[in-house]
């Protein structure tokens, strides 16, 4: 609050009332009186606000306007901010109300604060309504602040109480004898892997010592005898080693693609060392016949396959938890991996060919059937494979790392460098020639 808003003289008056320098533009009397809210002014005070907490007169209860004006005249509110008050006409009229902040709108925060904190706040409200000059319900809006903690802030602040009395419950009990004191250490001793709430009861049930649960817990604590489970160390998920060589890890998921009029099902499978898309096939159906299916497809491309291998990994999806898939495991002799729940990073690889295939592939292919959407998908498949450098292979192509010679492409390309270096030194030189033939005599 301002210096003169503590220097005022404590007339009963609302500080919604007091906003001497910032008119009503929802409009006001004759006289030039600022709208009011709730009951109307008692005739020795200013036009009041009703208190929260006390009922108003229309939900008659049982009290006289004439008595709860009294009662509201016993609390005074002083001014958030300089200003002569204006006094009210006295004229009738329908009464005007600020639409209130919305129930659990408290912006800054549901906690308790301080002293100190609580008067910055009753500050910054004041420096905000005087720079504003909007109305005091407009600025707790802004803030966030319900207007009943603010009113209630006010009172406090004006009896040097802002801070908050917080209260801890005492629990009034009498201590153990020192007999019992003895029981328990004596039973925990006994029954060392029972925990405390076992102990207790247990020695209620013998007649042994008859305490509650936390009065065994505080003896056992005191004497160190309390037992705690040991907790197992947490380590981290151990990240699994990376693919050493094509055809050792196939990463393979499902993705729906629209073919007008219909949606289908797309099943890629992808090697993880050379991001090479083995294969794919795009079904009607995504059932765990169709996955097998198209993983068995893959493995007919392969000349010679290591025992256990490919590693296959993929999601939890229906397919690969279906007694079809687990056959079709045992069959193949390949090794089935199922990545963490919930954790699509664990299938990172494919899921990121998949965004691939939004953003470059077959988002935007007009595809007119489900022929001609295969042919599209035939000739992307081809174009990322060999024509798309990969970031993740220095920039080379799947196609070079899955059958082809990645050493020899990279040295391939140095030497392009190399090569184009010499030339641009040759250039350059002859360039330099040029332009001192027909540089001018006279310079």
């Amino acid at each position: 609050m301002t210096q003169e808003a503590r220097d005022y003289d404590g007339q009963c008056t609302s500080p919604l009332d007091c906003r001497g320098e910032a008119p009503d533009h929802r409009g006001s009397s004759a006289g030039g009186s600022v709208s009011q809210r709730g009951m109307s002014s008692p005739p020795d005070c200013s036009p009041a606000v009703l208190p929260v907490g006390e009922a108003s007169p229309a939900r008659g209860n049982g009290s006289t306007p004439q008595s709860q004006a009294g009662a509201q005249s016993e609390r005074c509110f002083r001014p958030l901010t300089g200003g002569d008050r204006t006094a009210a006409d006295g004229g009738g009229g329908a009464e005007r109300r600020e639409p209130g902040t919305e129930k659990g709108a408290l912006a800054i925060g549901h906690r308790h604060y301080g002293a100190e904190e609580k008067e910055a706040i009753l500050k910054a409200v004041a420096s905000a309504q005087e720079r504003s000059g909007e109305p005091l319900t407009t600025v707790l809006a802004q803030l966030g602040l319900a207007p009943a903690t603010f009113y209630r802030w006010c009172w406090r602040a004006e009896e040097g109480q802002l801070a908050d009395r917080l209260v801890a419950p005492q629990r009034r009990v009498l201590l153990p004898t020192p007999e019992e004191v003895a029981a328990v250490c004596a039973f925990a001793l006994q029954y060392s892997a029972l925990g405390y709430k076992r102990l207790t009861w247990a020695m209620v049930d013998r007649d042994l010592a008859c305490l509650r649960p936390y009065q065994v817990y505080r003896i056992l604590q005191e004497r160190q005898l309390l037992r705690r489970r040991p907790q197992p160390p947490v380590e981290a998920l151990p990240r699994p080693p990376a693919a050493e060589r094509p055809d050792q890890v196939w990463h393979v998921d499902l993705m729906y693609v629209y073919v007008p009029p219909r949606w289908y099902y797309l099943v890629d499978i992808l090697d993880a060392y050379s991001r090479f898309l083995v294969h794919w096939s795009l079904n009607l159906t995504m059932t765990a016949d169709t996955v097998t299916l198209t993983v068995q497809q893959a493995l007919d491309t392969l000349a010679h396959r290591r025992d256990n291998e490919p590693k296959i990994v993929h999601d939890h999806g229906s397919q690969f938890l279906s007694q079809e898939w687990r056959t079709f495991i045992e069959g193949a002799r390949v090794t089935d991996i199922k990545t963490r729940v919930a954790h699509p990073e664990s299938n990172g690889l494919l899921e990121r060919l998949h965004r691939t295939h939004r953003e470059e592939g077959l988002i935007g292919a007009e595809a007119a059937d489900y022929y001609q959407a295969l042919e599209d998908m035939a000739s992307w498949g081809h174009y990322y494979n060999h024509e798309r450098p990969h970031s993740a292979l220095g920039c080379l192509y799947p196609a070079d790392y899955y059958r082809g010679d990645p050493a020899s492409r990279l040295a391939e390309r140095e030497r392009k460098l190399s090569e184009a270096l010499s030339q641009r030194i040759l250039y350059w030189k002859a360039y330099a020639n040029v332009k001192e033939q027909h540089r001018p005599l006279h310079q």
